[in-house]
């Protein structure tokens, strides 16, 4: 059975290896921006279960080419709804649902004759209820500029940022992804330790501390209001109020991989304080040239390019080339439609 599933936008070249270490029986694996299909033969719901996805789709049918939602809909009405396909839903027990028409990624409206007819179709073959405002589940239509076009269950169903994220706080498949990048994969036996100075709210650590349960992570924060809600909540995990900059409570070169978040230069106000931000990023980087083992790995994501490209240059880290041939060092992704990076760094 074929699926599709959408991710965070720069995160391509780790999508093969996380996909398969999660789902090993995982084939015909092809990555585009912010998306990839797949194919599972068995059990496709599986991928539901995957966090690194914002939205995973079980393929009803395809078809090469931008096709209107009209054609679509004509498709499927003219013609049959795989048999297994239809096993595979009629195991969830739906109850009811909504169809949606997406065309790269924008809704659209469509004619209500046209929809009508399609939601008839899906009642009678399903035995499901139309639900137009939400229902159990979505079948979307949806058109993509890879050329390519097709009828899907959305098989996700995942609750909304503002009700359990704080704000700035990194979602989990966004975490998952950027520690896939640092080299981390879900592992209960695998015993590491794992620095994250700018901790915050704890995006980046309740994540890592979930996929690798048995490693040491050290979790640091200026703000002692924040440090000490770490504290409160995840007892297992090294909490230290200080700054990135003074990071004593970490023994030299005892880092495997620093996996972190730090500001990205607006500080109250909004303002931009560049002479601050750099000072910053320079003593950051002095620690964890202190902290990081000879074969660690440094994971940095920030919308500060230009500010942090700088800092690194007159760092020890230096020897790293930023160049276009060094493919590893810089990859361009977005965050909830910011436009940021993710540094890698190989001492």
């Amino acid at each position: 059975m074929k699926l599709a599933a959408v991710f965070a936008p720069g995160f391509e070249k780790v999508i093969p290896s996380v996909l398969k270490h999660f789902l090993p029986d995982a084939k015909d694996i092809k990555v585009t921006s912010g998306f990839v299909r797949f194919s599972l033969d068995k059990d496709p719901f599986r991928a539901v279960k995957l966090d690194f996805f914002n939205n995973v789709f079980l393929i009803i049918n395809e078809w090469g080419g931008s096709l209107s939602f009209e054609a679509m809909c004509k498709k499927m009405l003219n013609g049959n709804f795989p048999v297994n396909i239809e096993k595979e839903i009629r195991k969830q027990h739906f109850k009811s649902f909504r169809i949606r028409y997406s065309k790269a990624n924008q809704f659209m409206p469509v004619n209500k004759n046209m929809c009508g007819s399609m939601e008839k179709a899906i009642s009678q073959f399903f035995g499901m209820k139309t639900d137009r405002l939400g229902g159990d589940t979505e079948f979307w239509f949806f058109t993509r500029t890879e050329n390519f076009s097709a009828f899907a269950l959305r098989m996700t169903k995942k609750q909304s940022t503002e009700k359990y994220l704080n704000q700035g706080e990194l979602r989990p498949e966004f975490v998952t992804l950027l520690a896939g990048f640092a080299g981390l994969l879900p592992d209960k036996n695998r015993s590491i330790n794992i620095l994250d100075p700018f901790a915050g709210y704890g995006g980046i650590v309740k994540q890592v501390h979930k996929m690798l349960p048995k490693s040491h992570v050290y979790a640091s924060e200026i703000e002692k209001n924040l440090a000490e809600d770490l504290k409160r909540h995840f007892a297992s995990i090294s909490v230290t109020v200080c700054s990135a900059t003074a990071l004593s409570y970490v023994p030299d070169h005892s880092i495997d991989v620093v996996i972190t978040d730090p500001p990205w230069g607006f500080w109250k106000a909004q303002v931009r304080d560049d002479k601050a931000l750099e000072e910053l990023y320079d003593g950051m980087l002095s620690e964890f040239a202190r902290v990081i083992k000879p074969e660690g790995k440094i994971c940095i994501l920030t919308a500060a390019k230009e500010t942090f490209e700088k800092c690194f240059q007159r760092s020890v880290f230096a020897k790293v080339l930023l160049n276009e041939k060094d493919a590893d060092f810089r990859t361009d992704v977005l965050v909830n439609g910011k436009k940021a990076a993710v540094y890698l760094i190989n001492p």
